[in-house]
């Protein structure tokens, strides 16, 4: 039985947590396989949907939590944490998987441990499928050929895109994160950088809950985002401005965003 180790910033690609939601690097602190087998004792049945569930535990890099989950072929496994932890992801004929989609009907097991030591944790948790997404975010497939030149790479999905980014604020990655912002964002709420990033280090840690497509036009997307801010002075700040207007950047090939408002 060989484990995955996925990535956190809702990439979910092989890697160990607290990384960062744009680059994807593997790092080497998580080991290929566990180093301690998962006791009975230390796994908990939990019920999986399109609604986040938050587990919490403590870890060393010798003692795993684990968590059991039926899922269908197809869904997507999806999860999110802060801490430095590593996650490996077993089939129910426990075999390693190296993708969000599960590729099998049945129980899923995902062990947890710590990359160092010993830590406390937050995990959230979710399924996503299909069905869970809003008809404005599916394509239509072209009955013609385009006389459109191909894209040199895929789009990058939006929800994903916010997902990550909030996550890279998290992290202090704050030089990428500001580049996520359209000149118009920035002019109109940025700052300067030093500005930037002083508000955002008075955030002591970001939550994220349901990211949803209100419109999609192609070149522009429209989410409303659940977040909440934990401020270094204690106090706990749900954002009322919190439907986030994507534009396609063609020169970077990302998502830049470009304003945000209340619904």
């Amino acid at each position: 039985m060989r484990p995955i180790l996925f990535s956190l910033s809702l990439y979910f690609l092989p890697a160990c947590s607290q990384n960062q939601p744009g680059s994807q690097v593997i790092t080497s602190q998580c080991p290929t396989q566990p180093t301690a087998i998962l006791e009975t004792n230390n796994v908990k049945a939990i019920s999986l949907g399109s609604q986040a569930i938050k587990e919490t535990g403590m870890v060393t890099n010798n003692k795993s939590l684990g968590y059991t989950f039926t899922a269908k072929s197809g869904d997507k496994l999806v999860y999110q944490t802060n801490q430095d932890i590593c996650i490996w992801v077993y089939t129910p004929n426990n075999q390693l998987i190296n993708s969000p989609i599960l590729p099998l009907d049945g129980k899923y097991t995902v062990q947890v441990a710590a990359m160092n030591g010993s830590t406390t944790f937050d995990l959230g948790l979710e399924l996503e499928n299909d069905a869970d997404k809003p008809l404005s975010s599916v394509e239509p497939t072209p009955l013609e050929t385009s006389q459109t030149p191909l894209k040199s790479s895929p789009r990058k999905d939006a929800a994903d895109f916010i997902r990550n980014h909030y996550l890279s604020l998290n992290n202090r990655e704050y030089s990428q994160t500001r580049n996520q912002l359209s000149d118009e964002f920035k002019n109109k709420y940025s700052g300067t950088y030093a500005e930037y990033q002083q508000w955002w280090d008075s955030v002591k840690e970001i939550k994220i809950g349901d990211v949803k497509i209100v419109n999609d036009n192609g070149d522009n997307v429209t989410l409303d985002v659940e977040l909440w801010y934990y401020m270094n002075n204690g106090k706990t700040v749900q954002d009322s401005r919190n439907r986030i207007y994507l534009i396609w950047s063609q020169n970077d090939n990302t998502w830049l965003i470009n304003d945000k408002s209340a619904p």
